[in-house]
């Protein structure tokens, strides 16, 4: 039997890479259902209230007009690019869809993200595969 070191290192791979493609594949679900089911619409990309954070999370701070519920600020889920693309500077239009039951879900449309999921994504596998493989060559 390996150490209990191996043994852990390898559980804890397997959970977090595990985590990780949970976590991917909810935020791509959600991407693609709003924009099957959504309302498309157009938002302007508004500064980050809190300008100290914004290296913090890479989605940018979108403004749009909802009927029935004014304005809404809310950020884009499914936002797993690294860093923000050129496309999203503070002031600029981009189309985004929306759900009207919950208008504070919104994802961007074209935002080029598939790289950014696949990077995700073979994070995760990484982390599981390495996880474990370390837990089995412990015993």
């Amino acid at each position: 039997m390996g150490t209990p070191l191996s043994v852990f290192t390898g559980v804890w791979f397997a959970l977090f890479g595990a985590g990780v493609l949970v976590w991917c594949a909810g935020e791509v679900r959600i991407r693609r259902r709003l924009r099957r089911s959504g309302v498309s619409g157009m938002a302007r990309v508004l500064p980050d209230p809190d300008g100290l954070t914004d290296h913090a999370d890479t989605a940018p701070v979108l403004g749009y007009l909802v009927d029935g519920h004014g304005e809404v600020v809310a950020r884009p889920r499914g936002w797993t690019t690294i860093r923000r693309t050129s496309g999203l500077t503070v002031d600029s239009l981009v189309p985004v869809f929306y759900d009207p039951a919950a208008p504070e879900q919104v994802a961007v449309e074209g935002g080029g993200q598939s790289r950014s999921d696949v990077f995700w994504l073979l994070l995760g596998l990484a982390f599981a595969g390495s996880g474990v493989a370390l837990f089995v060559g412990a015993f």
